[in-house]
């Protein structure tokens, strides 16, 4: 197998990247029928496959797991989590031959051995689902001609696609069929049925391609939707603690800062984020944003151009064969930061001093959005894409450092994600050493100001340069359409983490 992007030429290439529609409410009117009465098998029971599956049976579709002998006889984690929710499961052998609908919900690492594994075993005409399209994309997985390929990607966490679907939303959903595999053409109508009964629909779904899903996610997770949210949370951290902040209050206002930041991000946009500081802390986290992003711009340009030449999934695919080495190593050394193992205080944080103390954490917020955004579009992904891949998404991650730091949301995010993390933060924070010196208490830790005044003239410069950015024109047309977003209690969270 070769790396399938690299495989087409140039016309091809741009045209897959360009692929983005945003789909009308009308288009999923009818619903789950092209699912109803099929046998949906999943294959993987973690954190997509399980949420998914949920998702889908209160749906009304009829839904089975397919696990290998020994995570059925060994009783492993994936058995558990379907036979504790009274999932039908089998082997693949027992299910997956009169499956008509095949999810093949597991890492990335294991597509490879799983399709080749199941193929054999499908009927004639079956489709063949994925939620990433990397095994198709970078490692360039030929399906059988007769089958059908669509891919239905949540923009988001397992955990996130059922919490917001009991929210009674869900979660922005990007849709592709395979152009070499829908002999039939039934693949649109199941992608859209399949994104209906996962509750995307009601947030958003995206006409895209295999190659735009793949491109634009690796861009997003590794940058600002992880990276930059462990690069950040670990200077922040160690700064405060350096400057005499009590280390409990340090560790809550950043655990918790980041969701109660991009909960206001979700809503309304960078603008919205920013009109929560007072007016000399929005002016001063402008400029800090706008010097962030002279500083890191070196670093998202060179993970966008890695991801796009393939070298991204070759190093990474590398580090698969050697058992995960570095993955490992990465995974420890983060869990060894002072931030995760610093017990949190249990004196209360109000919503606002989330923001009254975090400038610093609203800078890094708005820059790596920005920053991940025109990236992606200047390497031909649409800018509604690139929107969902970079603002969009960041609450939902943000909500899961809120569980468990980031224990959490590497923990529930694709291995792939948590490997890209990583690299970015390792290139991160050495690009941010001298920057991180200029900081001090009156950005992360403390309120900048304790007055409102500023220059009426040089506030009304920034408030047209935040609300002009393409960004939040792009996301004021697609927010429009979100009219069943839920608001999250971030107390209420918090209550439970400290319960």
């Amino acid at each position: 197998m070769s790396n399938y992007f690299n495989t087409l030429p140039l016309r091809k290439q741009l045209e897959q990247l360009g692929k983005c529609r945003f789909m009308d409410a009308s288009e999923f009117e009818d619903g789950v029928d092209a699912l109803k009465g099929k046998k949906i098998v999943i294959i993987g029971c973690g954190a997509q496959g399980l949420n998914q599956g949920l998702n889908m049976r209160d749906s009304g579709l009829d839904i089975s797991y397919a696990l290998r002998p020994a995570a059925i006889k060994e009783q492993r984690a994936s058995y558990k989590n379907a036979t504790s929710n009274e999932f039908n499961v089998g082997t693949y052998e027992e299910l997956i031959p009169t499956a008509d609908v095949v999810l093949n919900l597991t890492p990335d690492k294991q597509h490879t051995n799983v399709v080749k594994s199941v193929m054999p075993l499908m009927k004639k005409g079956a489709t063949l689902s994925y939620s990433h399209g990397f095994n198709i994309v970078e490692e360039g997985m030929k399906i059988r001609e007769d089958l059908t390929v669509i891919m239905v990607a949540p923009k988001c966490p397992g955990t996130e696609v059922r919490e917001e679907y009991k929210r009674g939303f869900g979660v922005p959903t990007l849709t592709a069929v395979h152009p070499e595999n829908d002999p039939e053409g039934k693949g649109w109508a199941q992608a859209k049925a399949y994104a209906v009964a996962t509750g995307g629909h009601r947030a958003g779904v995206l006409e895209s391609s295999f190659i735009a899903e793949v491109k634009s996610d690796l861009m997003g997770e590794q940058t600002i939707l992880c990276g930059l949210l462990q690069t950040g949370a670990i200077l922040s951290f160690d700064k405060m603690v350096e400057e005499g902040i009590e280390p409990g209050y340090a560790a809550k206002l950043i655990q918790f800062g980041w969701e109660t930041i991009t909960e206001a991000l979700k809503h309304g946009g960078i603008t919205n984020m920013m009109d929560r500081l007072s007016n000399p802390a929005k002016i001063k986290a402008f400029e800090i944003s706008e010097e962030l992003k002279g500083i890191m711009r070196p670093l998202f340009e060179k993970h966008m151009d890695d991801i796009i030449s393939g070298h991204f999934s070759k190093t990474m695919m590398e580090d698969w064969a050697n058992d995960d080495v570095n993955l490992l190593k990465w995974r420890e050394a983060t869990g060894e930061t002072a931030f995760e193992k610093t017990a949190l205080t249990s004196d209360h944080i109000t919503e606002q001093e989330y923001f009254d103390n975090g400038t610093l954490l609203v800078a890094f917020v708005k820059s790596g959005v920005e920053l991940a955004f025109e990236t992606m579009v200047s390497a031909g992904i649409i800018e509604d894409s690139a929107y969902y891949e970079s603002l969009h998404e960041l609450p939902l991650i943000a909500n899961t450092i809120a569980r468990k730091k980031l224990f959490e949301m590497n923990r529930v995010i694709s291995d792939t994600a948590e490997y890209g993390c990583y690299l970015f933060d390792h290139a991160c924070k050495p690009l941010l050493a001298d920057f991180m010196k200029t900081v001090d208490l009156s950005v992360i830790g403390k309120p900048y100001s304790n007055t409102n005044a500023v220059d009426n003239v040089e506030l009304i410069a920034v408030n047209d340069a935040i609300k002009n950015h393409p960004i939040e024109e792009v996301g004021q047309r697609l927010r429009a359409a979100m009219t069943a977003m839920k608001v999250i209690k971030t107390a209420s969270v918090e209550d439970s983490v400290l319960a």
